[in-house]
C-alpha cells in the first residue's frame, strides 16, 4: 500500500521561490495538457491517454516534466471519470428502463464509450440516451481543478538521496529537483522524524512538492507500505455503522463513538460564520488567509476524529465487513456555507478511511440504502416518522421497542445488508412500499384479511400516511402481495 508522509525541509528563501516557479509553472502546464486530453475524450470519444502526444503545448518545463505531469494529469481524469461511472450506473439501476435498455446502457458505461459516433451492437437512440445521462452528470460536478495540486514527482525531476558523511550532516536526505532553468537544480534539505522512519515499508524514490498559499513549499515522502491482510483474523461477520453529526458512528452493539463531535462542529459553524459576515459586510471575498485557516483546521478535525473512531471499532471487533450508509453529512442546525464544508470534507475523509481499512485488512466495504431507516423499528420492521420521539430517542408505536435512535438504525444497516430487495439503487418511494408490504405480512391473516378496527394495527395505520396507499386501495390489506 503506498502512503504519504510530510517531513520537514530547511530551504532558504531563494531557493523555495525557484521551487514555487516551478510548481506555478508545472500547475499551468497540468491544465493544459488536462484541456488536450478533454478534447480527445469529447471529440474522438476515447478515454484519457498517459501517452498522449503533448511535444506541441508550449512550456518551460523539460519534457521530462512534461511526461510526468501528463501521468499525474491522468491519474486524475480517470478517477474522476470512475467516480462518474458510479454515478451513471445509479441512475440507470434506478431507472424504469427496460431490461435490455438498461443492459444496453451499463456495457456503455463499462467501457466509456458515450461519446462514441456508432457502436455495432447499440442503437443509436440507446447511445445518444447514455451521452445525454452522462452529460447530465457531468454539469452536476465540477471537472478537477490543477490550481492547487501537489506535484508528483520520480527519480526523472526530483531525486532523493541519504545524507553524504564528509557534507552537511545535520540533515537526513536530499530532494534535488529540477527547475524551468536548466542545469541548475535545487537541492532541498530534509529532516526526518521517528514516526516516518518507524513505518515498515519501502521507501520510494517519489516524492510530492507542494505549495501552499503563503508561497512556502511541502514535502512529502513515499512508503509501500505491507498490507495486514495475512495477519488479520477477523472476530465477527459485519459491523453496522450509523453515520451522524450528533454521534460521528454508533453501531448495532450500543457503541455512540465522536459524542462530542456535533459541539465541535458547531464552535467550528460559529467561527466560519463570524468571519464569512465579516467580510461580506466589509464588501470582501469570502476566502481569505484567515478563513482558509480555519477551513484547513476543520479538515485536520474530521480526519483525526474519523479515523481515531474507525481505528477503534475495528480495533474490537475485528470484523470481516464493515456496514455503512450512504453518506450525507448535512444537519439543519448548520449554516448552509458550513454543511457544504463538512459534506464535502467528511464524505471524502469516511471514504478514503473505509478504502485504507479495505486495502490493509481486507475487510469488505458494503453499502446499503439509507431511505426511512431512522423511521423504521429494527425488531418488527414499523416505519413512521413518529417512532423517533427526539435526535436520540426510538421508540416503535407498534412493539415499543425503545433504543438509542441511532444504535437502531445500524441494526436496519445491518438487515439491510443481506436483503436483496433494498438494495442502494432503489428510490424512496420503492423503499417505503417493501417497507409497508413487509409490516403487513406480518400481521395477522385476520387482521389483513378483514381489517378488524379493533387491531393495535388498524389504529396506528389509520394514521399513519406511509399506509395511506395501501389502506385506500380497493383490496385492502388483500392486496399487499402485489407490493413484494
Amino acid at each position: 500500500m503506498i502512503r504519504t508522509y510530510n517531513l520537514k525541509h530547511n530551504t532558504n528563501k531563494g531557493k523555495q521561490v525557484k521551487a514555487a516557479a516551478t510548481v506555478m509553472l508545472y500547475r499551468s502546464t497540468a491544465y493544459i495538457i488536462a484541456a488536450a486530453q478533454w478534447y480527445r475524450f469529447y471529440k474522438e470519444g476515447k478515454s484519457f491517454w498517459k501517452n498522449l502526444e503533448i511535444g506541441h503545448i508550449p512550456s518551460l518545463l523539460s519534457e521530462r516534466y512534461k511526461q510526468t505531469c501528463q501521468y499525474q494529469v491522468v491519474s486524475i481524469l480517470n478517477s474522476f471519470i470512475s467516480n462518474r461511472k458510479n454515478d451513471f450506473s445509479r441512475i440507470v439501476m434506478m431507472s424504469s428502463l427496460s431490461e435490455q435498455t438498461r443492459i444496453d446502457l451499463l456495457t456503455i458505461n463499462k467501457y466509456g464509450w458515450w461519446y462514441r459516433k456508432e457502436l455495432k451492437k447499440i442503437n443509436m437512440d440507446t447511445l445518444m440516451l447514455a451521452r445525454k445521462i452522462f452529460n447530465h452528470i457531468l454539469s452536476s460536478h465540477r471537472r478537477p481543478g490543477f490550481k492547487k495540486i501537489s506535484l508528483h514527482l520520480d527519480q526523472k525531476v526530483a531525486l532523493i538521496s541519504s545524507k553524504v558523511s564528509d557534507k552537511a550532516t545535520q540533515f537526513d536526505y536530499w530532494v534535488r529537483l529540477s527547475t524551468v532553468e536548466k542545469n541548475n537544480p535545487v537541492y532541498i534539505p530534509i529532516e526526518t522524524n521517528p514516526y516516518f522512519e518507524s513505518i515498515e515499508g519501502k521507501k520510494k524514490n517519489f516524492c510530492q512538492i507542494g505549495l501552499k498559499d503563503d508561497g512556502n513549499i511541502t514535502v512529502s515522502f513515499i512508503k509501500d507500505v505491507p498490507d495486514k491482510k495475512d495477519t488479520y483474523t477477523p472476530l465477527i461477520g459485519k459491523l453496522p455503522l450509523d453515520l451522524g453529526l450528533k454521534t460521528l458512528f454508533a453501531t448495532d452493539k450500543g457503541d455512540l463513538c465522536g459524542k462530542r463531535f456535533y459541539e465541535t462542529l458547531l464552535k467550528f459553524d460559529a467561527l466560519i460564520t463570524s468571519l464569512t459576515s465579516n467580510r461580506q459586510r466589509q464588501g470582501l471575498k469570502v476566502k481569505s488567509k484567515k478563513y482558509d485557516k480555519v477551513a484547513g483546521k476543520l479538515r485536520a478535525y474530521l480526519k483525526n476524529e474519523i479515523c481515531r473512531c474507525l481505528n477503534r471499532l475495528v480495533e474490537l471487533y475485528k470484523p470481516a465487513e464493515v456496514v455503512v450508509e450512504r453518506l450525507d453529512f448535512r444537519n439543519p442546525n448548520l449554516s448552509k456555507r458550513f454543511n457544504r464544508l463538512i459534506s464535502r470534507f467528511g464524505k471524502s475523509q469516511v471514504n478514503a478511511k473505509l478504502k485504507s481499512l479495505s486495502e490493509e485488512y481486507g475487510i469488505v466495504i458494503v453499502e446499503t440504502n439509507a431511505s426511512y431507516s431512522s423511521r423504521e423499528c429494527s425488531e418488527c420492521g414499523y416505519v413512521d416518522k413518529d417512532n423517533r420521539k427526539t435526535q436520540e430517542e426510538f421508540e416503535c408505536k407498534f412493539c415499543s421497542t425503545g433504543l438509542h435512535a441511532d444504535v437502531n438504525a445500524a441494526r436496519v444497516h445491518l438487515a439491510r445488508s443481506s436483503c436483496k430487495v433494498i438494495d442502494i439503487y432503489k428510490s424512496k418511494k420503492a423503499v417505503l412500499r417493501v417497507l409497508v408490504s413487509r409490516f403487513l405480512s406480518t400481521l395477522s391473516d385476520m387482521e389483513r384479511k378483514f381489517c378488524m378496527p379493533c387491531s393495535k394495527a388498524m389504529g396506528l395505520l389509520s394514521g399513519n400516511p406511509y399506509f395511506r396507499e395501501v389502506l385506500h386501495s380497493p383490496k385492502g390489506f388483500c392486496g399487499t402481495e402485489s407490493f413484494l
